[in-house]
């Protein structure tokens, strides 16, 4: 009984390799899976001398007695389980470049007005204008080459629309191809934008709108910060939902700004001027004194979270 109980573990143990290696030679398996199979071997060594060390003995869990072969394959699989966590979240915050995607649309005299959306995903997100006085959209995308990304542009009823949307082309990815990936966008400076929404589930996003005719604004960083310089010509309202992150409204001298908290937003801890600046007890920032405002946002920030506004020459 004690050496039926001792070699259980090699019956198995051989079976599981041969169904892992069937579904693999038959890309049965995601590439992810394959990959970490690839790296994961040397566990077999591990499991193979706590056998050797272990495998006799056996453990007593209350009335009952179990071989320590069964604690062994446990302790394995909890380590193996670990160390694959710890790979993907050292290599999470490496910049990945190996799949680089461009795109760039002159605006003809027809184009009075513009669109754009990004739907992006592990992304730092740059949106800043383009060449002074050059009507042209442009955008640039570095990623792995596990993802894909599409950039369509339409044009209708004299308004020019730009969807960018990023897809993970399976649901885990591949060890060396996981990270971050970067998303340059340059607007003109000339035609008005009617809508500018960003979107990232991981990943900071700085916005230099300063020299933009932006006119409703969004974002939504489920995992990261966001940077915005606002512009300092037009009217401009938005929502910006920042998760996980901190929010810096960089404001130009002689602004009306008012920003307001959103339904269910936390409580975010504020760095202002408070000569300038009126925090009323709803949560709302206003310029000081002032009825009329040039600039209206609605922020949701998780509390705890650093709301700053930066006055800019």
């Amino acid at each position: 009984m004690i050496a039926a109980r001792r070699n259980f573990l090699w019956p198995l143990l051989i079976l599981a390799l041969g169904v892992v290696w069937l579904f693999v030679t038959t890309d049965a398996v995601p590439d992810a899976f394959a990959d970490l199979l690839q790296r994961a071997w040397p566990a077999l060594l591990v499991l193979i001398g706590l056998e050797a060390l272990l495998g006799r003995r056996q453990l007593a869990i209350g009335a009952r007695r179990l071989p320590a072969s069964a604690l062994i394959v446990l302790v394995v699989v909890v380590a193996l389980g670990v160390i694959v966590a710890l790979a993907y979240q050292k290599q999470a915050d490496s910049v990945r470049a190996e799949n680089v995607q461009t795109f760039e649309q002159p605006l003809g005299e027809d184009i009075r007005a513009l669109e754009v959306t990004a739907q992006l995903e592990r992304t730092a997100i740059t949106v800043g204008p383009g060449e002074a006085g050059v009507q042209t959209i442009a955008a640039r995308y570095a990623g792995s080459r596990g993802h894909t990304v599409t950039m369509e542009w339409a044009a209708q009823a004299q308004t020019g629309t730009l969807a960018v949307v990023e897809t993970n082309g399976g649901s885990i990815p591949r060890l060396e191809d996981y990270g971050r990936a970067t998303f340059e966008l340059s607007l003109p400076d000339k035609t008005p934008i009617a809508l500018l929404r960003v979107e990232s589930e991981a990943g900071d996003a700085e916005l230099d709108l300063r020299a933009l005719q932006i006119q409703r604004l969004e974002s939504a960083l489920s995992g990261g910060s966001l940077v915005v310089t606002l512009p300092s010509g037009e009217a401009l309202n938005g929502r910006l939902e920042v998760r996980g992150g901190n929010l810096e409204l960089r404001v130009p001298a002689g602004i009306p700004m008012t920003v307001s908290l959103a339904e269910g937003s936390g409580e975010p801890s504020y760095i202002y001027d408070d000569l300038r600046y009126d925090l009323l007890r709803d949560g709302t920032l206003k310029l000081e004194n002032a009825t009329e405002f040039q600039i209206g946002l609605t922020v949701w920030l998780e509390s705890g979270a650093t709301l700053r506004v930066v006055d800019i020459e």
